[in-house]
């Protein structure tokens, strides 16, 4: 403390307790002191509110609750929009990489008939060997991914499915 503080500071004259508070009023020695605290919590999830809740809301703000529920259906038209949207991109963007595959593949098959045809059989055995490698490899990693996927969303839905047959 500083200098100051002590010279500012006044006592105060000490009472007991028990010249304050009657005797019967005194707490007994050892005593327990109980309290009880009672909590209300409620909670909802979702878009929408319960419809208790609706109406409380109707009771203060008129029109509230349809208001409310209109926020909710422009909001679920919204998501179904986007997630339409984004739907037909992946589609969009996997038939385009289908074609561009499917082309590319095509090419080399091309060339390498063109090889074989010139004379040149084993770079063309070797380029449509290649070719046919390929797509098959594509094919099979393919088949593996969209398995496992079926296999990771299987067990987020049933967990208590561990290794589920498809």
């Amino acid at each position: 403390m500083s200098k100051k503080s002590k010279r500012n500071r006044t006592k105060s004259p000490s009472i007991p307790n028990r010249q304050l508070v009657p005797n019967e009023k005194q707490p007994q020695v050892g005593a327990k002191l109980r309290s009880t605290i009672e909590t209300h919590i409620e909670s909802y999830s979702g878009p929408l509110p319960n419809p208790s809740l609706l109406r409380e809301f109707d009771s203060v703000v008129p029109g509230c609750a349809e208001r409310i529920i209109r926020m909710a259906e422009q909001q679920q038209q919204h998501r179904h929009l986007l997630e339409r949207t984004v739907v037909m991109g992946d589609t969009a963007r996997a038939n385009k990489g289908l074609w561009v595959g499917g082309s590319i593949a095509f090419i080399f098959l091309a060339g390498a008939v063109f090889l074989i045809h010139d004379g040149h059989d084993w770079a063309g055995a070797i380029l449509g060997s290649i070719d046919l490698a390929t797509l098959v490899g594509v094919f099979i990693y393919g088949t593996v991914t969209r398995r496992t996927e079926r296999t990771q969303k299987a067990q987020l839905m049933h967990p208590a499915n561990k290794h589920p047959n498809r």
